[in-house]
C-alpha cells in the first residue's frame, strides 16, 4: 500500500521482505520445523513494533491498524501452538 499510494520503493522491498519471511515461515511450520513459528514471531513483532507507535499517534485503519491487529493475532496463534 506505501508504493501504491506514496510511490515509495522502500515500502515495497520491505513488503516483499516480510512478506516472503512470513511465507517462508508458514513453510516451515507446514513442515513441522519449530524454526517457522520462532521467524513468524519475530517477523510480526517487528511489524507491530513499526506500525504499532505510528497507529498511536495518527489512527490510520489501513495499513496502521491491520498490520498491528493481523500481528497480534499472528504471535497469540504462534505462542499458543509454541507452548503446546
Amino acid at each position: 500500500m506505501g508504493y501504491v499510494k506514496a510511490q515509495s520503493k522502500a515500502s515495497l522491498i520491505a513488503g516483499c521482505i516480510t512478506g516472503g519471511l512470513l511465507l517462508l515461515s508458514a513453510f516451515l511450520i507446514a513442515r513441522g520445523i519449530t524454526v517457522g513459528a520462532i521467524l513468524g514471531i519475530v517477523v510480526s513483532l517487528l511489524l507491530i513494533g513499526q506500525f504499532g507507535p505510528s497507529l498511536l499517534k495518527k489512527f490510520k485503519v489501513m495499513p496502521n491498524l491491520l498490520v498491528v491487529v493481523l500481528g497480534l493475532i499472528t504471535v497469540g496463534t504462534l505462542l499458543f501452538r509454541f507452548f503446546n
